[in-house]
């Protein structure tokens, strides 16, 4: 549910009163992990090519799950993935949890092949076009 729609359920003033906090992801490594999950792990044989073909089923809606219609962040904090254990420790202190905790590694892909070499020129542009926002917004690059 978009961070704006349960801004407008529970109102300002709880709103307000909580940390709101989430991560994002490199949009190019995302998005082949988004295509193990929905064509590789099912035993389908669509290529990566044709896989980003049909923006339907390939497009990852995050940004609008935390930004609102003017495209500005409506979250107290939005950690990078690639900085998991460190965002969190942020988050947890942000907080008032200053405790160190275990990070455990778990749901992890059995991918070996770096993100990078799924990609041609275009299907790059694609994956950049898609998700410019949070390319600018957090500097990510190919």
């Amino acid at each position: 549910m978009p961070a704006w729609r349960v801004r407008a359920y529970v109102g300002e003033e709880v709103w307000r009163s909580y940390f709101k906090f989430t991560f994002e992801r490199n949009p190019w490594d995302r998005q082949v992990s988004w295509f193990y999950y929905n064509v590789v792990d099912k035993g389908k044989t669509i290529s990566f090519d044709d896989f980003l073909r049909r923006r339907r089923g390939a497009f990852v809606e995050n940004y609008d799950l935390y930004s609102d219609d003017d495209d500005k962040i409506i979250l107290d904090f939005v950690g990078r993935y690639e900085e998991l254990e460190s965002g969190f420790a942020e988050v947890l202190s942000r907080i008032g949890l200053n405790e160190p905790i275990a990070f455990p590694h778990v749901n992890h892909s059995q991918r070996s092949t770096h993100y990078r070499a799924f990609y041609k020129d275009r299907t790059r542009e694609i994956v950049a076009n898609w998700y410019r926002r949070e390319i600018d917004h957090f500097g990510y690059g190919f």
